[in-house]
C-alpha cells in the first residue's frame, strides 16, 4: 500500500482527540468497515488532523463491538474545531448529529493536550494494536512533562511502534496511547489474539508517571482502520486496514 507523509521520530502534534463507544453486537465487521470508510471523507478533511486509529475489540460479556478513535491534531484550536464540528454540525442521517446516532452506545470522548508523541517505527507497516490508558490526575503538568523522556525511552526499549502522553487539566486527567506491531501466530485470528495479549500484558508505561494517579480506563484493541489525511493530500492511500483479510477491506469506493 502506498502510504506517504508519515515519518518516524518525534511527532509535531499539540492536541489529541479520543472517543470510545459500543456498537450493536449484531453489526457485522464488514458493515463496520464500510460505515467507517463512508464517514471518512467528511471527517478527515478537517483542519489539522494528522491521523486516526480506529480501535476494535469485543466486550467479553456481551460481544458488542467496542470502537472509537485515537486522533492527533497539529494545534489545540483545530481539535476544538473538530469537536465542535462533530458535535454540532455533522449529520450523516438528517436531523441526527454525529455523536447522537442511535447505534452509538455509551459514547465517551476527550480532548487532550499532547505532552509528547513519538513514532518509533513506520506507521504504514507496523502500527497494528493500540492500548489506551486513562487516569485521574490532579498534580502539575510539569511532573508529567518530566516523565515523558523516561516513557519515550522505555517505549523504544520495549519495541513499541508509537507512544503518546496526553493531559487534560480541566478534567484532571492524563492518558497514554501505546502502539505495537503484530505478534506472529498460527493463523490471522491467532495472530490478532496474541497481538492484543502481548500489548495488554506489557508492563504499563504509566509506571513512570507521578504516584498520585487513579486508573479510570484501560483498553487494548486491534487497529481496524487508519485514516491518513497526509497521505491522501500527497497522492497516496487515504486509509489503511491493517487486519485485512481477518477483517475485510471496505467494499465502498471513495472518489480519489
Amino acid at each position: 500500500m502506498d502510504i506517504r507523509g508519515y515519518e518516524t521520530g518525534p511527532i509535531a502534534a499539540e492536541a489529541a482527540f479520543t472517543s470510545d463507544f459500543a456498537l450493536p453486537r449484531d453489526l457485522p465487521a464488514a458493515r463496520i468497515v464500510d460505515l467507517v470508510e463512508t464517514d471518512r471523507p467528511a471527517m478527515d478533511v478537517r483542519p489539522g488532523m494528522r491521523h486516526k486509529y480506529l480501535p476494535l475489540r469485543f466486550d467479553p460479556a456481551t460481544a458488542a463491538p467496542q470502537v472509537g478513535g485515537r486522533y492527533l491534531f497539529d494545534t489545540w484550536p483545530n481539535v476544538l474545531a473538530y469537536d465542535h464540528f462533530t458535535t454540532h454540525e455533522l449529520e450523516f442521517e438528517p436531523g441526527v448529529k454525529f455523536w447522537d446516532r442511535p447505534f452509538f452506545h455509551g459514547v465517551v470522548r476527550h480532548l487532550w493536550h499532547v505532552l509528547g508523541a513519538h513514532d518509533f517505527t513506520p506507521l504504514a507497516t507496523t502500527h497494528h494494536v493500540n492500548r489506551f490508558e486513562r487516569w485521574t490526575y490532579r498534580g502539575p503538568e510539569a511532573a508529567l512533562r518530566r516523565a515523558w523522556p523516561r516513557i519515550r525511552e522505555a517505549a523504544a526499549a520495549a519495541g513499541l511502534a508509537s507512544a503518546w502522553l496526553l493531559f487534560q487539566p480541566d478534567q484532571h486527567q492524563t492518558a497514554l496511547v501505546t502502539v505495537r506491531a503484530k505478534t506472529p501466530g498460527t493463523d490471522p485470528a491467532d495472530t490478532a489474539a496474541r497481538s492484543i495479549s502481548a500489548l495488554e500484558l506489557l508492563p504499563s508505561l504509566g509506571r513512570f508517571l507521578p504516584d498520585d494517579l487513579a486508573k479510570a480506563f484501560d483498553r487494548t484493541s486491534l487497529i481496524l482502520a487508519q485514516w491518513l489525511p497526509r497521505s491522501r493530500t500527497l497522492g497516496g492511500a487515504a486509509s489503511a486496514h491493517p487486519w485485512t483479510p481477518l477483517y475485510p477491506a471496505p467494499s465502498v469506493v471513495q472518489p480519489a
